[in-house]
C-alpha cells in the first residue's frame, strides 16, 4: 500500500463527514486514515445498532483503541469483560484478542483509533460502500466471504 506522507499538513475532519463503510451491520465513518495522516494513524466513528460490534479478533500490526461517544459498550480486553458508556476509553495492544458490543437498545457510537494507520484497507475489502441514511445490511456469508479473503492480507485473525 503506497500513502502520502501529509503529517505536515493540518486537516478536519466535520461531522458527518467521510467515507462511510457498512461491515457487520455497523456503519463505518472513516475521520482520518493512513493517507491523511502520513500512515500515523486510522480513526473511525463507528456507530453499532443493538447487539452490533464485530466477533472477537486479533490485529497482528495495529495497536486498537476505544473512545465511547454514546451508548453502552461491552468491550473484550483479551481475558477482561469490561463494560463502558459515554467518556470511557479501552487500549488493546497488538496481538490481543477483542471485540466490541453495543449492549444498549439503541444505536450507540464509538470512535476507533488504529496506529499505525492503513486497516481502512481492510474494512473497504470486507465491507461494503454505505449508501443512504439508513441502517447497515445484516452480516451475510458473502461478507463473511470476503471478510476471510481480506483478513490474511491485513494481519487480521478472526478468534472462531
Amino acid at each position: 500500500m503506497t500513502t502520502t506522507d501529509t503529517r505536515n499538513t493540518a486537516f478536519s475532519s466535520p461531522a458527518g463527514a467521510g467515507e462511510r463503510i457498512w461491515i457487520v451491520g455497523d456503519t463505518l465513518t472513516f475521520k482520518a486514515t493512513a493517507n491523511t495522516t502520513g500512515g500515523a494513524l486510522t480513526a473511525i466513528e463507528c456507530e453499532a445498532a443493538p447487539g452490533g460490534g464485530p466477533p472477537p479478533h486479533i490485529h497482528d500490526n495495529e495497536d486498537e483503541a476505544f473512545y465511547v461517544l454514546e451508548g453502552e459498550f461491552e468491550i473484550l480486553l483479551g481475558d477482561e469483560l469490561v463494560q463502558a458508556g459515554p467518556g470511557d476509553f479501552a487500549f488493546v495492544p497488538r496481538g490481543t484478542v477483542h471485540r466490541f458490543a453495543n449492549i444498549g437498545d439503541a444505536p450507540g457510537r464509538i470512535l476507533i483509533l488504529f496506529t499505525p494507520g492503513g486497516l481502512e484497507g481492510f474494512f473497504r475489502a470486507a465491507g461494503t460502500p454505505a449508501t443512504g441514511d439508513g441502517p447497515a445490511p445484516p452480516l451475510d456469508a458473502a461478507e463473511l466471504a470476503r471478510t476471510d479473503a481480506a483478513a490474511p492480507d491485513h494481519g487480521l485473525r478472526i478468534a472462531r
